[in-house]
């Protein structure tokens, strides 16, 4: 029987090394799935359409903002037209939540700025969804498509008549709009207006067209999204494409888009991310029909095209709206709940349903514990700290557990006080194996044993561990977080959501479990001895590259348990149970 023990340990740590390896070294919950045969569909135009329409990455100068300048107020004209020099203005929106900077130049935003959240540790510069190092991906524009005109306003020179260049919205000032209107090289007089909100990172966005032509017209309208990615290879990058489609969310890795590939159905938004960071095109009045993925560029460039149909513009300066939605900010919950249209369904903690449940509840009660809560109108603060609401959490989790672990402990310590008959049996019985199993499981039954009673409190904590794992891996909340750190003091936890580079608490961890091993009673089998002596280390070796918020977990989890244990052999010294 000490052999099923064993084997139990062994497929733990098999289970632990196999999740890590399948799961393509800490790739991202949710797996890479190819669109299928069913989904996509391959473009159906005319060959001359398709080519109209076959995406580009529009170069654009300009990667860094330049300062602000005075507003145009010179009649709109079209930047391709050979010749025309067009002046530049900015305005910029700052928020509490980020700071926007616009360009007249195609009426976009270049710069993107994220305030609560910095892009290296320790470093004051701030995450940039537009990074200025990269291609310029300077976003939204708008793609009109008939037979005989392909129209982008990327390099279109609009005019607004904003006053103010910069302006900053709070409680008071709640929300800000601008509008840009420029006039193309065909007539078309196009109005794009932005309205920014203080309190919410999803920016609302209409195109006005308007007719003045003597013709009527239709267009494909055709929204493009792109993002500038710098290593797909970083440990928890997630770079991909994320759609939700017909009520079901799609995601595909970067690496995996080939190109002329499409998504077709009821799509509520589309977007590109990462594993915390998110922009999205959402269609708050009427779905877009499809989503066109293109292959990366060497550049590292990943774009999107979104399909919203067709419109009429009739002739006589008649005119048509296109309203939606474009969310720049972080995947975190209360974020993306906030900005609505069914973004939340962004959020994902693994691919599997029931991990994905038992991730958000944990971080929910993390998040509880962090900010505190309110009961009859008396405000419970929080800890502020989530290297404290881990080891609350796991405080929980093993008082949840101490009937199990109190049975298991009990049940190893009655195999240890068996050891001297079972001995007895194997040498009864050493040229018999049929009858030395029926032997030991009568001992077993008649001392009411259960030989495997050690090992299911192992086993019930593996997917909470790998819940656990995967909350702390892709939590938002967990991105940059310390925990105990003094500034003057190195060796701490600066980042919940990194490996602790001074490995100091994987060595702890590891001295744990050596003492932890020490305290357990022995079935008496050498070899099951040394395996155990082997756990600390091949497990002190995995954890050097675990979130060491995850590590504090496996820590904490351990001191409980050699408290746990002591209790449990003075109970059984005292009663000889």
């Amino acid at each position: 029987m000490d052999r099923n023990l064993l084997l139990a340990i062994v497929l733990s740590v098999l289970i632990i090394v196999g999740f890590q390896y399948f799961f393509n070294a800490f790739a991202p919950p949710t797996p890479v799935n190819a669109p299928s045969t069913v989904e996509l569909t391959k473009k159906t135009e005319t060959p001359a359409k398709k080519a109209s329409e076959e995406p580009k990455v529009l170069k654009e100068q300009g990667k860094t903002a330049p300062e602000l300048s005075s507003t145009s107020t010179a009649e709109s004209v079209d930047q391709n037209v050979p010749g025309v020099q067009a002046k530049e203005s900015l305005i910029k929106i700052e928020t509490p939540k980020y700071e926007a900077v616009l360009t007249n130049i195609g009426g976009k935003i270049i710069s993107f700025k994220l305030k609560d959240y910095t892009a290296n540790l320790g470093s004051p510069e701030l995450v940039n969804l537009f990074p200025p190092e990269g291609p310029d991906t300077s976003e939204p524009t708008i793609r009109l498509t008939r037979s005989n005109e392909v129209f982008s306003d990327a390099k279109l020179v609009y005019t607004s008549d904003m006053k103010d260049l910069s302006v900053e919205l709070d409680k008071a000032s709640p929300e800000k709009s601008v509008v840009f209107r420029g006039v193309s090289s065909s007539g078309l007089v196009l109005s794009k207006k932005f309205t920014f909100h203080a309190d919410n990172y999803l920016i609302d966005l209409s195109y006005v067209l308007e007719n003045k032509s003597n013709e009527d017209r239709d267009y494909l309208v055709t929204l493009p999204l792109r993002k500038y990615f710098s290593d797909d290879s970083k440990q928890f990058s997630w770079n991909s494409v994320e759609v939700l489609l017909d009520g079901s969310l799609k995601d595909y890795y970067f690496k995996d888009v080939k190109g002329e590939e499409e998504l077709s159905g009821h799509v509520e938004w589309a977007g590109l991310g990462e594993v915390y960071f998110f922009k999205a095109l959402t269609f708050p009045r009427q779905p877009a029909a499809k989503v066109t993925f293109l292959k990366p560029t060497k550049e590292g460039v990943a774009e999107i095209l979104v399909r919203c149909g067709s419109i009429n513009i009739p002739s006589g300066g008649k005119s048509t709206e296109t309203q939606v939605g474009l969310y720049l900010g972080p995947k975190e919950a209360d974020a993306l709940q906030t900005a609505g249209a069914n973004l939340g369904r962004a959020l994902v903690y693994s691919n599997y349903q029931i991990l994905n449940v038992m991730s958000e509840y944990l971080m929910k009660f993390l998040r509880f514990c962090n900010s505190g809560f309110t009961v009859l109108g008396f405000k419970v603060p929080g800890t502020g700290n989530y290297g404290i609401d881990i080891i609350i959490l796991t405080l929980l989790i093993k008082i949840l557990f101490i009937p199990l672990t109190h049975k298991s402990m009990k049940s190893m310590k009655r195999m240890q006080d068996l050891q001297p008959h079972i001995a007895k049996l194997k040498e009864k019985y050493k040229d018999d194996k049929s009858a030395l199993n029926k032997a030991t499981m009568e001992l077993f039954r008649d001392n009411k044993v259960n030989p495997l009673g050690s090992c299911w409190p192992m086993f019930l904590q593996i997917p909470v561990f790998i819940a656990l794992y995967q909350a702390l891996s892709y939590a938002i909340e967990l991105r940059h977080a310390a925990f105990l750190c003094i500034p003057s003091i190195y060796l701490c936890i600066q980042d919940l959501s990194a490996p602790d580079p001074y490995y100091v608490t994987p060595i702890l961890m590891g001295g744990t479990m050596v003492l932890q091993q020490w305290m357990t009673p022995s079935a008496g089998d050498p070899m099951q001895k040394k395996m155990m002596l082997l756990m600390p280390v091949v497990f002190t070796y995995m954890f050097l590259s675990f979130p060491s918020g995850l590590v504090l977990y496996w820590l904490v989890s351990n001191i409980l348990s050699i408290g746990q244990q002591l209790l449990t052999n003075r109970l059984t010294a005292r009663t000889g149970i």
